[in-house]
């Protein structure tokens, strides 16, 4: 898993933070943004391979957010997963039809739940 890169855009500081620790521990290199604009920014230099994506943050609106992303992901080809509470069928199919790879609620899984469907989008 060495030099996989790992972009995780989430303004829960404690999550991040728990986030970010499974993945290093796991010899990937993390990106923490707070905020989708930070994330924005510094998508294309980062080039990750994957991004967790928490969707409900202030600023900009997930739909914005989702589709700037997959605008810029197309020199990067990263995978999204999308990291919400939020469980409205409607809204997932919404989001898969944008482009997310894979839909996680935060509150069913563990940091290692993560890695481990992180390692299967990325086929490790």
């Amino acid at each position: 898993m060495e030099n996989k890169r790992i972009m995780i855009v989430e303004d829960d500081l404690n999550t991040a933070e728990m986030y970010k620790i499974k993945f290093e521990n796991n010899d990937f290199k993390v990106l923490v943004s707070n905020n989708w604009l930070d994330a924005l920014t510094k998508l294309v230099d980062f080039n990750p391979d994957i991004i967790l994506l928490d969707i409900m943050m202030p600023s900009m609106n997930w739909f914005e957010t989702l589709s700037a992303i997959k605008e810029l992901t197309t020199t990067i080809n990263a995978k999204i997963i999308i990291c919400s509470n939020l469980s409205d069928k409607k809204d997932i199919l919404k989001w898969f039809e944008i482009w997310a790879d894979d839909y996680l609620v935060k509150a069913n899984v563990t940091p290692t739940e993560i890695f481990e469907r992180v390692k299967k989008l990325l086929k490790i």
